[in-house]
């Protein structure tokens, strides 16, 4: 394994899984609520963590599958699984742009919550063409990121406030749009929207519909990408 990719599984172990852990689910559940899904539908959650998004759509869709590449993660959403006796969900530990490889066209629906300020632009690009290919015709991606116009991100990009080890790459709208284009989605079938944060911060949200200004309370990203 790459150094710089074996740095990555460290930083995305052990204590940063614990941590992730306790995070309640509430912020999850309010995401879900927008992604549109059938009953027989088969959905592939990639950087899945410990499976935060299974707990919320398992009992909405055909068959989960959770793709990540920290073994800790992979155990924990196992483990949760296990307990609930879930049966239609699989987990993989694996390489993102080979897990697609290996399951072409195969995907109703692709979610990476929270993950694509984890990579670089060069990699965004691989790992997102990778998930294009893995979406059957029809197929949609939905992708959510802090968003680098918020006062906050803004703050920490200039060296302000401090920014979180793994986020090393927090973009804007037109950022993501362009590495999505990159990456070979139809710039007409991407759909960027803005959403409040999910802590104390959503209260600032309101002030996004201010002129001029509005874009630096605008925290979150939600993007939706059709194939």
């Amino acid at each position: 394994m790459p150094t710089e990719q074996t740095e990555s599984v460290a930083l995305h172990s052990g204590e940063y899984v614990e941590r992730y852990n306790r995070k309640p689910l509430d912020r999850v559940r309010a995401l879900a609520s927008r992604i549109d899904l059938a009953e027989d539908d088969e959905l592939a959650d990639f950087a899945c963590g410990n499976g935060m998004l299974l707990q919320v759509v398992g009992d909405r869709i055909g068959t989960y599958h959770g793709v990540d590449f920290s073994n800790d993660f992979i155990a924990s959403a196992r483990d949760w699984a296990r307990s609930k006796g879930l049966n239609n969900c699989q987990f993989y530990c694996d390489d993102i742009i080979k897990f697609c490889a290996d399951h072409p066209a195969q995907f109703d629906v692709a979610t990476t919550l929270d993950f694509s300020e984890h990579i670089d632009d060069a990699l965004a690009v691989s790992i997102y063409s990778a998930i294009r290919s893995s979406l059957r015709p029809g197929g949609k991606l939905y992708l959510h990121t802090p968003n680098l116009d918020f006062f906050m991100e803004r703050a920490k990009d200039m060296g302000v406030l401090r920014q979180f080890p793994e986020h090393i790459a927090v973009r804007n709208g037109n950022a993501i749009k362009d590495i999505l284009i990159h990456s070979g989605f139809d710039a007409s079938k991407i759909e960027v929207d803005t959403i409040a944060h999910y802590n104390i911060l959503k209260v600032l949200h309101p002030f996004s519909r201010l002129p001029l200004v509005g874009k630096y309370f605008e925290a979150r990203l939600w993007i939706k990408a059709s194939v």
